[in-house]
């Protein structure tokens, strides 16, 4: 027997990877933030729906970034991005960098729909 709101998580987890990775595919870079304030909105426990909704906006841009980088290659481009910021060539910088802006935009997202459920509530 699994509990209910387990099947829930991991239902919301599944529903909100694939409306983010979606979204980012077609172009709406923003998604895994409009996906963070739904689950921010939706979820009773605020540290839980912070760190869904991170780990989806971050996954969000992890599997396009991916799959550009094995069809076309993000070598040459990573690295002349990095050498223009300062950092040589160092293709991981603004691969790492690009990675934590989806990391953001989910966390700021369930953290302002969380925040915005708890005035509600009240």
């Amino acid at each position: 027997h699994v509990e209910h709101g387990a099947v829930r998580l991991v239902l919301t987890i599944l529903f909100a990877g694939l409306v983010s990775v979606a979204g980012v595919l077609v172009g709406l870079w923003w998604a895994p933030f409009v996906v963070g304030l739904v689950v921010g909105a939706a979820h009773p426990r605020a540290r839980i729906a912070v760190a869904v909704a991170g780990a989806v906006g971050l996954v969000a841009w992890l599997i396009p970034l991916a799959a550009i980088d094995r069809t076309y290659g993000l070598g040459p481009s990573a690295q002349s991005i990095a050498a223009i910021m300062g950092f040589g060539h160092q293709a991981a910088v603004p691969v790492t960098l690009t990675l934590v802006v989806g990391l953001l935009l989910g966390l700021t997202g369930a953290w302002l729909g969380s925040a915005g459920r708890r005035l509600a509530v009240r």
